[in-house]
């Protein structure tokens, strides 16, 4: 990939790309899912072309677009959030927080996290070959995204309580995040260099 300076992607286009997504019919539907879906390409042990994991957040068959001009401009929102992610890691990866979605229950917000989650998943299975050496050595790092976005992950929940579930892995999702980003640094830096920005 060819490092450039990313564009800055502001929260109108967050919203754009958001509304776009929700009129999908196949693919990713919503922004949250897409971030935790890059987040994984972005970290993870390989570089990935987009050529590989663009299909993944179209959905199966052909994308459907009106024109050239609408796929490029779908295509150059997604890259700015790819390259956002990748801003925020190589700026200062322990300041990476989740986009969670939120919402009022009996005056008080909940986070709702499983979307984000599913999305990284839905990442790390782009390459699972690849993530096979964390899944081995740190599972625990892996436990409490698998927990919210795989459905094994939901019925080990609902067993647990999924109130008290929730209280306690919930707030560990970030710093798992963080320290699978920090696992697999010394080896993409070994066998492929610093993270990179896509120009789009």
């Amino acid at each position: 990939m060819e490092n450039v300076a990313p564009a800055s992607f502001t929260d109108s286009d967050f919203e754009r790309l958001d509304a776009w997504l929700q009129k999908r019919r196949g693919g990713i539907f919503d922004i949250v899912t897409l971030e935790g879906f890059l987040t994984a390409i972005v970290i993870g042990p390989n570089t990935i072309s987009p050529m590989v994991w663009l299909p993944k957040v179209w959905g199966k068959g052909k994308p459907q677009f009106r024109d050239l001009e609408e796929l490029n401009r779908f295509d150059s929102l997604v890259m700015g959030l790819y390259n956002e992610i990748v801003h925020h890691f190589e700026l200062d990866p322990e300041i990476f927080e989740p986009s969670f979605y939120e919402r009022p229950l009996n005056d008080k917000t909940v986070i709702i996290v499983d979307q984000w989650c599913a999305g990284f998943v839905k990442g790390m299975r782009v390459d699972t070959e690849g993530w096979k050496p964390l899944r081995h050595e740190r599972r625990d790092l892996l436990k409490p995204i698998e927990l919210f976005g795989t459905r094994a992950g939901w019925r080990k929940l609902e067993e647990g309580g999924e109130a008290a579930m929730h209280a306690t892995w919930s707030v560990r999702i970030a710093p798992a995040v963080r320290s699978i980003h920090a696992y697999w640094l010394p080896y993409r830096n070994a066998t492929q260099g610093p993270l990179g920005h896509i120009r789009h």
